[in-house]
Parts: C-alpha cells; structure tokens; sequence
C-alpha cells in the first residue's frame, strides 16, 4: 500500500484571505458580526457618554491588562 501526500495548487495569498469555503470564518461568522454591532453602539454612544462628564482613562485597563497577562502566565507554566 503505497501512502501518498495531498498536494494543493500554490495560490496567491491574497485569494486566500477571501476563501470561504473551509475557512473558520463560517463558524464564527455570528459572533464576529455581534461584535461589529456592539462595536458600532460604543461608537455612537460615546458622545452620549462624554456629555455625562465621566472621564476614562487608560490605568484601569493597564491594571487589568497586567492581571490577565499574569494569570495566562501561570496557566501556561503549570
């Protein structure tokens, strides 16, 4: 029984972002789009937002950015 390779034709790598077929893409299609919707909302309600006089500033975020980074460290080393 002689074992061979599959072998796909070369093809531009700009024609394989747009695969559809095979991609992920099709299992993650909803979420990606409920994303792009909440997105949208965040966008159009900020002026909403700003009008209330709550300043956001980006040390909260850091804090959190360092915790997560600490505890996927930990996670990948144990």
């Amino acid at each position: 029984m002689k074992l061979t390779m599959i072998v796909r034709p070369q093809q531009h790598w700009l024609r394989l972002i747009f695969v559809w077929h095979g991609s992920v893409l099709t299992k993650i299609f909803s979420r990606l789009f409920l994303n792009f919707l909440l997105s949208i909302v965040v966008i159009l309600m900020l002026p909403w937002y700003t009008s209330l006089g709550i300043r956001l500033t980006v040390a909260p975020f850091s804090i959190l950015g360092v915790a997560i980074a600490i505890f996927l460290g930990f996670r990948n080393n144990a």
